[in-house]
């Protein structure tokens, strides 16, 4: 069965999306609370997402933001009571596949829902690597020539996060959205620095980095190369 996790704060909508979907033979489980629900990602693994915008504590794209870097692929759906262009464009650029209004039909958001469960998302994807570096994303490990390397928390996650959007440019602002929580430190110190130290870290002297700068633009990983397990 499909497992979904539904973040929404309106008991009466929470109930109704339970029982129309469990019908549908999925499992849903209902949560209120925004660092409730990253407990659950944390702990337990889910087939789709739900997420109401204005959640309570860390609001619904605050944790698309914090999942998708952590490297968290399940497709996911911001509900949002208004028609708000910036929370679209902020939703979808956090990492959101999808966007509907309410008030909605079911019928309309399980069409949605079963149009994003037949894609093929990363899910199998354990293995990431662009030349000589690879990133197990299960044991947490990074490797330079088959040789383990240390890398800080925020320097794996970064690295992961490239290395899941291979050739895709993103701006320093993009970056910092997707890999850090808004409120930590400046935003082009951050990343500039983190950028710097890591190629460092992963870079053979002599050969182009993995990590490359797109003049006016930001910065992309090439040459990814997967490895399903």
């Amino acid at each position: 069965m499909t497992r979904m996790l539904i973040g929404e704060t309106q008991k009466d909508l929470a109930s109704a999306l339970q029982e129309h979907f469990s019908v549908q033979q999925y499992t849903v489980e209902i949560e209120e609370q925004g660092f409730r629900i990253l407990e659950c990602l944390r702990i337990n693994q889910y087939d789709i997402l739900l997420l109401e915008t204005s959640l309570p504590g860390v609001d619904g794209i605050q944790v698309v933001q914090r999942y998708r870097a952590s490297g968290g692929t399940a497709p996911i759906v911001l509900m949002s009571g208004s028609h708000c262009s910036t929370e679209l464009e902020r939703g979808l650029d956090a990492g959101a596949d999808s966007y509907i209004v309410k008030p909605f039909r079911l019928r309309d958001l399980g069409a949605q829902l079963r149009a994003l469960l037949r894609r093929p998302f990363l899910r199998s994807e354990r293995i990431l690597a662009s030349g000589s570096v690879a990133v197990d994303t299960e044991a947490g490990t990074v490797t330079k020539n088959d040789v383990l390397i240390h890398l800080h928390p925020m320097e794996f996650k970064l690295l992961q996060f490239f290395l899941r959007h291979p050739n895709q440019v993103f701006s320093q602002h993009a970056i910092f959205e997707r890999v850090w929580q808004k409120d930590t430190g400046r935003l082009e110190d951050t990343v500039r620095t983190h950028i710097r130290t890591l190629r460092r870290k992963i870079d053979s002297p002599g050969a182009q980095s993995i990590i490359t700068t797109v003049r006016g633009l930001g910065y992309k990983a090439e040459n990814k190369r997967v490895e399903e397990f």
